[in-house]
């Protein structure tokens, strides 16, 4: 419970309300009614780093996905990527700022919002984003954006990657939401970006896909074991 309260070590620069009341209150919240819904499991969170600049890459299969990744690394609240078209209410406005998403404004590039991040990584924070960009259609992790391998190249941080899975079956693209299954999320060792900077691009993004995938496999599996239960 003490860690909790460790501000500044969890998210350097970021206001106390920022950290306490939507990581440390509101998304531990949105962590236990995952648990009693869909029997959220959470895996390898001794991997997440305690410091340091941190860049979580994570597979996209749901809305629920941010606040499942949210839960997982709750010790080191992220700022995550997205266009601000995707907030459309002012509710949806207030969460949004209130989580620190570097919104992309309609006819600005991506290169706006990869400057942001950098600067969130310079001073030691942490930065999550969806590399394929969009949710997956059928569960399975898309191509990566080249986007991701700028904020690899040039943030000079810890790459941790991260899987969900569960979710695209209970809240599919252009689906309803189920109030029924299982979901579970999954941090991998952690990776320094220079290891998969001097891979090169083409062999870096394969390797980082290749260590999601993994993740996400085994957590299909221990979903299938539970579910026939």
């Amino acid at each position: 419970m003490i860690s909790m309260f460790q501000i500044q070590r969890r998210a350097p620069g970021s206001s106390a309300w920022r950290v306490l009341f939507w990581w440390s209150i509101v998304v531990r919240f949105l962590g236990w009614m995952f648990v009693i819904v869909y029997k959220y499991r959470r895996n390898g969170m001794n991997n997440i780093p305690k410091t340091g600049p941190l860049l979580i890459i994570s597979n996209h299969q749901s809305h629920f996905d941010s606040p499942l990744v949210g839960s997982l690394v709750i010790d080191r609240p992220f700022k995550s990527i997205a266009k601000d078209s995707l907030f459309s209410s002012k509710f949806l406005t207030f969460l949004m700022h209130g989580f620190g998403v570097i919104s992309i404004r309609r006819g600005e590039s991506d290169t706006a919002a990869i400057r942001g991040a950098i600067a969130e990584l310079k001073a030691g924070g942490s930065i999550m984003l969806f590399p394929e960009g969009t949710r997956s259609t059928d569960g399975t992790i898309g191509d990566f954006q080249r986007g991701v391998w700028m904020l690899i190249r040039r943030g000079n941080a810890v790459v941790l990657p991260v899987a969900v899975e569960g979710t695209f079956n209970v809240w599919p693209v252009g689906g309803k939401i189920k109030f029924r299954g299982v979901v579970e999320s999954a941090a991998g060792v952690p990776i320094h970006s220079q290891e998969l900077v001097d891979l090169g691009e083409t062999a870096g993004m394969a390797l980082l896909k290749s260590k999601i995938e993994s993740l996400r496999l085994m957590c299909r599996e221990n979903i299938d074991k539970r579910s026939k239960k």
